[in-house]
């Protein structure tokens, strides 16, 4: 078993934002345990403190190339559009490690306030365990079909004969019997399945507008860049918000593997965005690992101190 972070770095942007949030992580995670390996994925040339930040925390640094070069490798037309979205090198560092048994992708603003050990005991049956995504049915923030359109998404599933996959949140993936593997062989599906979804959004830009939802840099290119082809290849994204895209792709891309169990974290084990804000939530809460990722990071250290009630191992 192992816990695996994947970043790259903005040379445009100071890195000492992404830098800070992965050490509060790797601090987090290393006071409650230090014997479960960490991993770092970097996908961009690193800021000298990163490897200075791992070898405190006790993770290993792992290079994998440019970012920009590698989606260029699996989209020729569309990678300049695909490079300005700093999120999709998460599902293309599965596998980079070979054969992985148990592996936990966490995003750099999580925080972890219990032994991981934990969470990979009670989590053991299902291939993939993550948190639900927020305004959909099992959201406590309830259904939203502007954010996410699920039966749309469905019917998107299906044209593209793949199974239909609950939507969760990336943020927090715990990924069991080796299936980084069978993700690993699904990179270039992956990626041309958010090229296909952005040549849509940049065809209707109206499906964005006025609904308050951030717009992805570079979107508008996308129909230009595209091949004839593509373009009538799009596949309409069944979302208002451009950012989930990673997301979208990459409950497509599982839906796509044959067998393969789903299963949600409990939110008392692993809560996100503001649930722990809630006085009455976090005094109940079992929680082992946050992500905060809509919040300020000193909210979420705040977190931290909160009574715990009795636990019980598992």
């Amino acid at each position: 078993m192992l816990v695996q972070y994947s970043v790259s770095f903005d040379p445009a942007r100071s890195p000492q934002g992404l830098l800070d949030k992965l050490g509060l992580s790797l601090g987090s995670l290393r006071q409650h345990n230090r014997r479960v390996p960490a991993v770092v994925l970097v996908h961009d040339p690193a800021p000298a403190e990163l490897g200075a930040l791992c070898a405190t925390h006790g993770a290993e640094l792992v290079d994998r190339g440019p970012y920009a070069a590698r989606l260029a490798s699996l989209c020729p037309e569309g990678w300049p559009v695909l490079a300005a979205n700093p999120t999709l090198h998460k599902f293309l560092a599965h596998g980079a490690l070979g054969q992985v048994e148990r592996v936990l992708c966490v995003d750099c603003d999580t925080l972890f306030r219990d032994d991981v050990e934990r969470l990979f005991a009670t989590y053991r049956q299902a291939d993939v365990y993550a948190r639900e995504e927020v305004h959909t049915g099992p959201s406590r923030y309830g259904p939203d079909a502007v954010f996410l359109d699920v039966p749309a998404l469905r019917r998107l599933a299906d044209s593209l004969g793949v199974l239909p996959i609950p939507p969760f949140n990336t943020g927090v993936v715990l990924l069991n019997h080796g299936r980084s593997a069978d993700l690993a062989r699904l990179h270039g599906w992956f990626v041309q399945c958010v090229w296909h979804l952005m040549v849509w959004m940049s065809a209707h830009p109206e499906h964005a507008a006025g609904t308050g939802y951030g717009t992805l840099e570079g979107i508008g290119s996308a129909h230009g860049l595209a091949s004839a082809e593509q373009r009538a290849r799009a596949l309409p994204y069944p979302s208002a918000n451009q950012w989930i895209v990673e997301e979208v792709a990459t409950w497509l891309a599982l839906g796509a593997i044959p067998g393969l169990a789903t299963g949600y974290l409990s939110p008392a084990h692993v809560p996100q965005n503001g649930e722990l804000a809630d006085p009455s939530a976090a005094a109940v809460a079992d929680w082992q690992l946050c992500h905060y990722f809509s919040t300020d990071p000193r909210t979420a250290l705040t977190w931290l101190d909160r009574p715990a009630t009795v636990r019980t191992r598992s």
